[in-house]
């Protein structure tokens, strides 16, 4: 597929149990739009380094909530000499949160993100000058207001970036327990999982419809997710956002749109497809004929199958389900035997080192 076919290229770049995703929007003519969406937990930093070694342009630089394994390869990207080439970063810092008079205390709690971004130096480094940041939104918070609605940045000669999570709400919650997020996310501790238990696949339906707790995790429900559009390709990126802020969202732009439910091509699942994120509304509101997954499986034993199983049952037919880690747990949706039954379809990275990449046409 050539760059003139080509509107979107979906990069997940293999991050161990978090997200580091880049997106890229093609023009016909000059360099692409480049968006980058979390660096993954510490380690991932070295292998997105050597990612954009070569070309270190980024138009928007995105930290989608507070999570050692979001904002881990974040700190030395944004401290680093590559930060000079970000035009914008999109992040909710303690200054955007409700009713917090004393947000200047941040940096002095030891925020490495915000103290990045303000250019404040480490022992032993000079100062540096102020990353831009949410300048697209006026230096304000990135948030949509009530549930259902929803921001949209359209970018001169670039895609259409719709904002659809958090919510007010779901900031000022982040607010209340703002210092015990950062140090959980900067302490970058990862609990030890139990065993991984397997279970048969042969009933989805009883699995989709299973009864599971809706996530309750703070940091997650402050989560910012887009959708990007351009030339005529969409899709998903749900960070790990509520399933019901993401779908009402969703559904607050397709009732906009005067349509029932919101096409899209492609849907990065929500929190690593965990069934406490990935609801049958979600799957439902915004159908997609791509679902991606960002995670090996450590310690939360991510995607659940509860999750995959709304989204085989629900989605469209014949969708395909993408995984940058091929794992026990993920290789058993690859089933001749399952996938003659459901009809979905499967991709793994190639290269166990080396990601997903997704092109969507042009339409």
């Amino acid at each position: 597929m050539n760059v003139t076919d080509t509107a979107i290229r979906f990069e997940v770049l293999p991050a161990r149990l978090g997200d580091c995703l880049l997106v890229e929007c093609l023009r016909e003519q000059g360099p692409p739009w480049r968006m980058l969406i979390d660096g993954g937990p510490p380690d991932t930093w070295p292998l997105l380094e050597a990612r954009l070694a070569g070309d270190p342009r980024i138009d928007v630089a995105m930290i989608s909530h507070i999570d050692s394994d979001h904002i881990g390869g974040m700190i030395p990207y944004l401290s680093g000499p590559m930060a000079s080439s970000i035009g914008d970063v999109w992040f909710n810092g303690r200054t955007h949160l409700p009713d917090l008079p004393d947000a200047q205390r941040s940096v002095g709690q030891g925020e490495s993100v915000v103290a990045a971004l303000l250019g404040t130096p480490t022992l032993g480094a000079a100062a540096r000058t102020p990353l831009p940041w949410n300048l697209a939104f006026g230096g304000g918070a990135i948030e949509t207001g009530e549930e259902a609605g929803f921001v949209e940045h359209a970018v001169p000669g670039g895609p259409l970036v719709t904002v659809l999570s958090p919510t007010t709400k779901r900031l000022l919650a982040l607010a209340t327990s703002w210092y015990d997020a950062v140090e959980d996310a900067t302490r970058g501790e990862e609990e030890a999982g139990e065993p991984d238990v397997l279970a048969p696949l042969d009933d989805l339906a009883t699995i989709a419809a299973a009864k599971t707790s809706k996530d309750g995790s703070v940091p997650n429900g402050s989560s910012i997710a887009v959708l990007v559009e351009h030339r005529g390709a969409s899709v998903v990126l749900g960070a790990d956002a509520f399933g019901t802020v993401l779908g009402a969202g969703l559904a607050g732009v397709a009732a906009a749109r005067g349509v029932p439910a919101l096409q899209v091509d492609a849907l990065k699942l929500p929190h690593h497809g965990s069934k406490g994120n990935v609801l049958e509304a979600l799957v439902k509101i915004a159908p997609a004929r791509h679902y991606v997954v960002s995670s090996n499986g450590d310690t939360f034993h991510h995607p659940d199958d509860e999750a995959l199983a709304r989204v085989v049952m629900h989605a469209p037919p014949a969708p395909t389900l993408w995984f940058n880690y091929r794992t026990p747990r993920t290789q058993r949706w690859d089933d001749p035997d399952l996938r003659a039954r459901w009809g979905h379809h499967t991709r793994y990275p190639a290269d166990a080192a080396g990601g997903l990449v997704l092109e969507l046409p042009a339409r």
